[in-house]
């Protein structure tokens, strides 16, 4: 019953949050899509776009990091900023976060709707850290192999730019 509840309470929280947020985007910060049943998340690069890890897949379990306008991402009820994580990890420095995500763009990586999403991917743009309330919820925990497949991208594309010995540190 508390797993029932927990589950009802954080969507309820989510849906509550989209609807209620009026933030305009600043660079790097997290954007929230609400979609019918789930959020779709994505980092904010400028221009009203977004980097995602984003719908079609371009394979059976592969999906591809795209740079869209905001306004084009396909099925969306409603949008919002939503840094939910700031309290509890710092967030990198927002040059630092659009120049990893950008560097991500048309990058082709594995997906899983439970621990290798959208949310992983944009929290790991931001916090350097693979991190999904919707997954946490049904006890999923984040796809290893997903993070390290990311962080080699970042390392290649030498996103330890601003992001200081802290990023690099974590390359195994």
């Amino acid at each position: 019953m508390e797993f029932l509840w927990n589950l009802v309470t954080g969507v309820k929280k989510d849906v509550e949050h989209v609807f209620q947020n009026g933030d305009l985007p600043k660079l790097g910060d997290m954007i929230q899509f609400q979609m019918l049943g789930f959020q779709h998340w994505g980092i904010y690069v400028g221009e009203e776009e977004i980097v995602h890890l984003a719908w079609p897949p371009v394979g059976v379990i592969k999906f591809k990091v795209r740079k869209d306008k905001i306004k084009d991402v396909p099925g969306v009820l409603k949008t919002a900023v939503w840094n939910k994580y700031d309290q509890k990890y710092p967030p990198l420095d927002p040059a630092c976060v659009v120049k990893r995500a950008r560097s991500m763009e048309n990058k082709v990586l594995r997906f899983n709707f439970v621990n290798a999403n959208c949310e992983h991917f944009a929290t790991l743009m931001r916090y350097d850290k693979a991190l999904s309330d919707q997954a946490k919820r049904f006890y999923f925990t984040v796809d290893q192999d997903f993070v390290q497949e990311i962080r080699r991208y970042l390392a290649e594309a030498d996103c330890g730019w601003k992001c200081g010995e802290r990023f690099q540190r974590m390359i195994p």
